[in-house]
């Protein structure tokens, strides 16, 4: 193989093309093999699993209550948080209002239906009974 210095311009280019060639199609090897090949990352965003709030902590009826009730207050919270952004500004984009909103809306969901499936498994059990909050 000849010096660098030997090498014509157009053996230079060629030359780091191929040496680019060759790194990108590691790079997308390497990925293929990790199983991220098939993954756009617009899916990865919206198709990730819910975070497993309870796991690994310990069964306790009055805390869950508690839970239950925190997680009213902080999604009341948050929605002062973005009517106010929105007053301040004019809600000139809503769009951070309506992104806002959506996330506050779907994690609480998921934060209530967890919080509603370890009721469950707490009563199938046989800690506790229950009994809704408006009751009292």
């Amino acid at each position: 193989m000849k010096p660098l210095e030997d090498m014509s311009i157009g053996h230079r280019i060629t030359l780091t093309v191929v040496i680019v060639l060759i790194i990108l199609f590691a790079m997308a090897f390497a990925g293929w093999i990790s199983g991220r090949w098939d993954e756009a990352p617009a899916q990865a965003i919206t198709q990730t699993k819910p975070p497993q709030m309870y796991q690994g902590i310990p069964f306790d009826a009055h805390l869950l209550l508690l839970d239950r009730r925190s997680l009213e207050e902080a999604y009341h919270q948050q929605l002062i948080f973005l009517f106010t952004v929105c007053l301040k500004d004019g809600c000139k984009d809503p769009t951070y209002f309506q992104n806002g909103l959506r996330n506050a809306r779907r994690f609480y969901g998921e934060a209530a239906r967890q919080i509603a499936t370890r009721e469950k498994e707490l009563m199938e059990k046989g800690i506790i009974a229950i009994e809704k909050e408006e009751s009292k």
